[in-house]
């Protein structure tokens, strides 16, 4: 009710919560619109870790998404929209002049409330972003698919109206194929969309530069466990929420590269900033997620720009451990110039952007010095250094 009351004196015009008489501010109430309630769809079962992560991310989300209110100079949250906000709209059209004295002004205050539809779709849009993102949190590339579908229905024994988020789940769905005369395990890549279910990630023909017939139908993409393993040995430092949801995030906005020998390289951003590179192949029609190649390793772009300018191979890049993200959490490698310099020339500029973005939240750090151990392996000296900069 005090929710009630702050929104009706901001964006009716006038103070008009005093002229609601008793009885009908009981009438509001009868017909609120209850608070988000997040239970498992029917016939779906949702282990109590997610749940419980999905209910925090959801209610935290929610109550902090503000939209703003026009012509008012005021924002409200996503959860007053739904609540209160929809309590107001249903409540205008529940009474007429004679309802009670000055009810003709309440009803033209609350008008001025209700003319403007686009804050109520823009608050939809957002909730379901919000609830993509949540399931797409949770997901796990060869686990389970999480969604959620928003429902409003009457409450039980009542009139008052219930927001229920139901939460469905999908296992992701696996084949096998023959790759180099061996049969492999292989999951299919998707994602779960609220509302829609699930949503299958495709690669356009065109895209690859595979002519595919006269029509151009979609390739689906199917994920080899091998690259699941390889993206944990090298990309360990992050959730692995963030990491599998960057996976379906860059497929979904797919930018495609070439190695030396032609074959398909599918880069990975984490959280847009480039981070390696997924290696594809085309096998009977479907797009394979053959392996995962860290950004500066030599089957990639920048690993063969970093070889020639510092004659690091597979090898030395492995007893480095400059195949792993951790490795350049550290804020001596962006403060050291010789080191920023070596991996600005090699296009190695996302790795010190990464650390900007992802240090806060990263789990795992370097135990020693990457920038004192890569230049003491290359031996580089301060005097190399000043007759390079001199002949600049």
């Amino acid at each position: 009710m005090r929710k009630l009351k702050y929104i009706c004196n901001c964006c009716c015009g006038k103070d008009i919560y005093p002229l609601l008489p008793q009885k009908e501010i009981e009438a509001v109430y009868a017909i609120r619109y209850h608070t988000f309630k997040i239970v498992p769809a029917n016939g779906n079962v949702i282990p109590g870790k997610v749940l419980s992560n999905i209910k925090d991310l959801l209610l935290y989300h929610i109550k902090k998404c503000k939209l703003e209110i026009p012509d008012y100079g005021i924002e409200i949250s996503l959860e007053d929209i739904f609540t209160v906000g929809l309590t107001l709209q249903g409540y205008s059209k529940s009474i007429n002049d004679d309802s009670f004295p000055h009810a003709d002004q309440v009803i033209l205050a609350l008008q001025k409330f209700g003319i403007d539809e686009k804050m109520f779709v823009d608050g939809v849009m957002k909730l379901q972003h919000i609830l993509s993102i949540t399931g797409c949190w949770e997901t796990r590339i060869g686990g389970c698919i999480y969604w959620l579908n928003h429902e409003v229905k009457l409450a039980e024994g009542g009139r008052s109206v219930n927001n229920i988020l139901k939460i469905h789940t999908q296992k992701s769905e696996s084949t096998r194929i023959k790759m180099n005369g061996t049969v492999r395990p292989v999951v299919r890549l998707g994602s779960g969309m609220s509302n829609n279910g699930v949503k299958w990630t495709t690669l356009q023909p065109s895209l690859l530069n595979i002519k595919n017939g006269s029509k151009e139908l979609p390739l689906n993409v199917y994920v080899q466990s091998h690259t699941l393993l390889r993206m944990n040995e090298r990309i360990d430092c992050i959730d692995t929420s963030l990491m599998h949801m960057d996976v379906i995030l860059s497929f979904e906005d797919a930018r495609v590269f070439y190695d030396n020998n032609k074959n398909i390289l599918i880069e990975y951003r984490i959280l847009g900033c480039k981070a390696g590179y997924f290696r594809v192949d085309i096998v009977d029609g479907i797009a394979v997620v053959r392996t995962f190649l860290f950004v500066t390793q030599s089957g990639t772009p920048e690993g063969q720009l970093l070889w020639k300018n510092t004659g690091l191979q597979k090898l030395d890049t492995k007893y480095l451990a400059l195949d792993k993200l951790s490795s350049f959490m550290s804020s001596d490698i962006g403060n050291n110039e010789r080191v920023r310099k070596i991996l600005q020339d090699s296009g190695c500029q996302c790795l010190l952007d990464l650390y900007s973005i992802i240090n806060d939240v990263c789990t795992k750090y370097p135990s020693q010095s990457t920038s004192n151990l890569m230049l003491d392996y290359l031996g580089i000296n301060e005097a190399s250094i000043k007759e390079t900069i001199t002949a600049e």
